[in-house]
Order: structure tokens, then sequence, then C-alpha cells
């Protein structure tokens, strides 16, 4: 059998039988086998937007050689009685835990928050009530931030192609949709992760692996550069002690991100995005990207926009089409909004972040610390909550912040909670207010339904606002058996990236 790989010109509703009709037709052959390695939106004529689609065949009358798949050798540790304590369940701490389980060490996960049947009740209830709960909340529990949101699972680095290929084929055969694998902007919606969460976590504890839901890590014990232990604090209490500690607390555990510097763990402050959602009317999106309102084998039209801002820039974020906007609060006296979306993106509206580059040391106006740093973030937090003194968001029409009005009265929108009109200028320095304002304005003249838009609440979590320092072995300086890995170390962003973090520290603890 010989192999060939070709890229097909495919309408967007084309069925198998005309695809592999297209295959017979470019091979000359009606016996071959193919698959799909890339396909992509080509929406740049209106009048033909189509699937360009890259296919890889093999057939008898071909003379290629299909490339070889390079995949991910786990080492067989079962021979060394090593524990592992992993703090955190979202990606990077699952990934690290089902590599090191499957290597053969002793695994424990101890999550702050509980699984996600109970948390996706809790999440109902807060909505419901507008009484946070730190057991079930949108930012912290089984799967992490990621579990509610769009399921994104595109990634701008180039050296994780192992871990990357791992993830994927773990997240198919946990129940993921094969597309996957092939397109551009993969995502996989919240709908199938709360399926695919739990399913990798059977799977962690069928290896052997427990899980401390619930539980909150209180307390850290050290001997000289070596942690020894962690005492936790919930629904189990008690002192847990291990070889390796792994911290993937993601970039929301303020609280822990303090305990890990008040024990000695080097932090410095780090530069991140931060801004507000805007959310539009999916249909009149449709509209302005494609000329129609839906095109018959695409789910929504999604987009990705930067301004330069001369100094400085603006870009859209973490876009959800067909999603809604929801309270990420991390905790009880703080307000922040995320964007996600199901499998099917049908949805009556469509979000994203629109954010600026922006250092904690910009409002300071001097160098601070990582501690500062938090601090910081966290002010500008409660400010959004104190607006209403509520999980309600202030909020904007995007044509009244363009030509500074105050917005009278506001939409219907798809958040959870209220909205209430605000002068959004009051929540930002002005060096940043000004950036999202003139990025804003160039959105407007790059998609024609943009100014019809409405912008609220505070987008605070684009990455993590501090950084760990790392040693050469990966390392949290200046332990050598502690790990931070994920957002929450600041080397990463994002479920993919998070994921092939946690992979790459569990390798390196593997193969020592």
């Amino acid at each position: 059998m010989g192999y060939a790989e070709m890229t097909l010109k495919l309408p967007t509703d084309y069925s198998e039988k005309l695809l592999k009709k297209l295959i017979s037709k470019e091979i000359c052959s009606e016996n071959f086998n193919f698959h799909i390695i890339r396909r992509s939106l080509d929406a740049r004529n209106k009048r033909d937007i189509h699937f360009l689609t890259k296919i890889g065949v093999t057939a008898d009358n071909l003379s290629g050689k299909e490339p070889a798949i390079e995949n991910l050798q786990i080492p067989n540790r079962r021979g060394i009685k090593r524990k592992v304590i992993v703090t955190g369940c979202g990606p990077a701490g699952i990934f690290a835990s089902l590599i090191l389980q499957e290597a053969g060490f002793s695994v424990t996960i101890i999550e702050k928050g509980c699984e996600v049947p109970e948390r996706t009740e809790r999440i109902a209830q807060f909505e419901k009530t507008g009484v946070f709960d730190h057991l079930g909340g949108y930012c912290f529990g089984e799967g992490g931030a990621g579990t509610f949101s769009d399921g994104k699972l595109t990634s701008r680095t180039k050296s994780i192609t192992l871990e990357k290929n791992f993830i994927f084929e773990e997240f198919i055969k946990a129940g993921a949709p094969e597309e996957i694998a092939y397109e551009t902007y993969p995502h996989v919606g919240s709908d199938n992760l709360k399926k695919i969460i739990p399913a990798l976590i059977k799977k962690f504890r069928e290896l052997g692996g427990e899980t401390l839901f619930g539980s909150e890590v209180t307390e850290i014990n050290k001997s000289g550069d070596k942690i020894t232990s962690v005492g936790i604090s919930g629904r189990e209490t008690g002192i847990i002690e291990g070889d390796h500690f792994i911290f993937a607390n993601g970039h929301s555990s303020f609280k822990l991100y303090k305990l890990l510097i008040s024990q000695g763990v080097l932090f410095t402050p780090k530069p991140f995005a931060i801004g507000f959602r805007v959310e539009h009317i999916q249909e009149e999106l449709n509209f302005s990207m494609w000329r129609r309102r839906s095109l018959p084998g695409v789910k929504a039209a999604e987009y990705h926009l930067t301004a330069d801002c001369d100094p400085g820039h603006a870009f859209t974020f973490c876009m959800c089409p067909g999603g809604k906007i929801v309270q990420s609060a991390p905790d009880e006296i703080s307000s922040v909004v995320n964007g996600m979306s199901n499998f099917a993106r049908n949805g009556a509206f469509a979000n994203s972040a629109v954010v600026t580059p922006f250092s904690l040391e910009e409002l300071a106006g001097k160098e601070i610390t990582a501690g500062a740093a938090l601090d910081l973030l966290e002010e500008m937090e409660h400010n959004f909550f104190n607006y209403r003194k509520s999980f309600d968001v202030p909020a904007a029409r995007i044509t009244d912040i363009l030509h500074d009005k105050k917005t009278a009265n506001l939409p219907e929108t798809s958040f959870s909670f209220g909205i209430a009109p605000a002068d959004m200028s009051r929540f930002f320095p002005k060096s940043v207010y000004d950036r999202l304002k003139k990025g804003l304005s160039i959105f407007c003249k790059k998609l024609d339904c943009f100014e019809s838009g409405v912008a609220m609440g505070f987008e605070s979590k684009t990455s993590a606002p501090i950084k760990c320092l790392r040693n050469q072995d990966l390392t949290a300086a200046p332990f050598t058996n502690l790990y931070i890995c994920g957002e929450g170390s600041g080397y990463s962003g994002g479920i993919v990236s998070s994921a092939a973090d946690g992979i790459k520290i569990a390798m390196k603890i593997a193969a020592v």
C-alpha cells in the first residue's frame, strides 16, 4: 500500500460520499482508505465559503510512504516505591497524575472543589440564589475552570507535539468528538467536557490513583530544600506525606499562591492581559462574517481580532460562539467574568474577551513583589463586586463607550446574573482603558456588527499575574522536589498548554 496527501476544496455541507468521489477522482482508483489531517474554513470570499481539507490516502496504486507518528513513551517505574501529591484537578494536574500513575508511582490528587455532577448542581444553585459556593463554582473543582468553558484546544506552543498528540488521544478515548484531531480551531464544548473529565479521572482511579475532592491544602511542611508533607482541611483532613509534590493550582488560587510564597517559593510578577467581555447576537455576527445568517455544515461564526493601539495593542481572547457569559468568581467578594459554550455552539449569543496587555507594576507605579501583585489584582476584582455589592456586573453598550456616553438601558444578555449601566472607565487605569477603547474602535471597522455589542464585567484570567522561578530540572526554586505547573505556574495558558506542562513535569519526575 502506498500513501499520498492532498488538499481538497469542499462545500461546507459536504457528505462523505462526495469526499470519497473527489478522492477517487484525484487518485484514479475506487479502492482506498483515508483520514482527514486538517480542516479549516475559508470565508475570504463571501460568495464561495468552503472548507480547505487536507487528506491522507492509502491505496495500492500510490507510491508514497506514510509519515511515521512518534508517540509519547511513558517510562516504567513500577519497581520504585514513590508517592506523588498533586494539588489541583485541572488539565495540568489530571495529565501529570495520569502519566505518573501509569508509570508506577502512587499518586494522590487533592482538589478544593467537588466532582463534576455535584459541581454542576451547585453552580445552578449559585446562579439561582447569588450565594457563593466554595465547593461548586466555575473556578474550582474537577477539571478546573476549563470544565465549564468552550473547551478550546488550540495552542501556539510549538514544542509540545508529543504531549499534544497524547492529550488529544486521551480526550478522544474519553469521549471527545474525533474532529478535534483535525480541526484548525478544535473545541469540545462544556457539555462534552462534563463527560470527558470524569472519564479521565475514572481511568486514573482504575490505575490505582486516589482523589480527595472538597479538600484544600492549608499547610506546607518542609525540611531543608525539600517539601515533606502538606496539611489539608475540608471533607478530608490531616497531614499527607510524599516524595514529590506538584501544585497545579490554576491562576485563581491566590490563597494557595500566598501559602507557597510564605514557604519561600520564588515568584515574580509577570505581564498578563485584562479587559472585559463583549457580547453580540450570534446571527448578526454570522451575517457580518458570512453575509448570511447561517451556513450549512458550520456551527457558528467566530472571530480573532487584534488592534494596534499605538502604544500597545488590544485583542480578542477566548471567543465563545453560540455561548454565554458566566460569573467565574474565585471567592465571595470578587467578580470575574468568563465565557463558555457547548459543542453545538447553538446559543443565541456570541461572546469574547476584549483585553490589552498589562503589568500590575503599571498600576502600582513602581516595582512590586509577587505578593503585592496578587493583592492589587484582588483589589481590582473586589471593585467590580463592590459596584453592586453582588455578582451582578457593570456594563455599557460598545457604541456608548466609543462616544463617551452613559448607557441608559441595556439589552437582554446571556449572563446568568444582572447587569447594570456603568462608566467602564472607572474600573481600569487610564492607559488600559484608552487601549481597550481604541481596540473597540478598530474592531468596529473590521466587523460591521461589532458596535451593536455590550461590554460587561471584568476579564482578568487570561493568564496568571505571577510566575514561579523554575530550576533547570523544572522544580520550583528553591526546592528540589516541588513542581508548579499549568496556568498557576505562569508558563502556560489554556487547556492544551497546561496539560502539556503537566505531562512534561511528570515525565521529568518519571525519568529520575
